[in-house]
């Protein structure tokens, strides 16, 4: 009886502290949250993000850093409903080489493709963090050289395949 009794201590203790520990996951930069409110991220940014009456709304500001990198242009698209939803970073091509690498690092060797047409080429790297789905393209057209990241809340956790 009293080894049932320890036992099913444990297993309650253990359940309490997997409830109550679990924080929210972190939306690929420090201090942001996957559902935080325009309100919420505009603190975060530091700058207010105009107000849009519409259901999804999507914000683009310059003269953002990633750590000490700057970004180009960064998107936040954040729904009334369900908060923020999507993050994407627009870089020199320049920093390709560091942010690539820094994922690696980080997060492991992603899913890599390409895809060519006559006017452009794409590389396409993709990572799934189980919180995170990070997806890096590099776009090549005649004239013009991107490099983007963009993150979204993860529908699949690895470790459930």
């Amino acid at each position: 009886m009293t080894k049932r009794l320890r036992m099913g201590f444990i297993l309650l203790t253990g359940c309490i502290l997997m409830c109550w520990g679990g924080d929210s996951a972190l939306a690929c930069i420090q201090g942001l949250d996957w559902g935080m409110t325009v309100d919420e991220v505009s603190t975060h940014l530091g700058s207010p993000l105009p107000s849009n009456s519409s259901q999804s709304m999507r914000f683009s500001t310059k003269g953002v850093l990633l750590d000490r990198l700057p970004v180009s242009l960064m998107t936040v698209e954040v729904d009334r409903s369900e908060g923020l939803r999507g993050l994407a970073y627009e870089f020199s091509i320049e920093d390709m080489s560091e942010v690539l690498s820094g994922l690696r690092a980080r997060h492991g060797q992603p899913l890599t493709t390409s895809q060519d047409d006559a006017n452009s080429t794409e590389q396409i790297w993709v990572w799934n963090t189980g919180e995170d789905l990070i997806t890096a393209v590099k776009r090549d057209t005649s004239n013009n050289q991107q490099f983007l990241i963009s993150y979204r809340p993860s529908r699949l956790r690895p470790e459930t395949l």
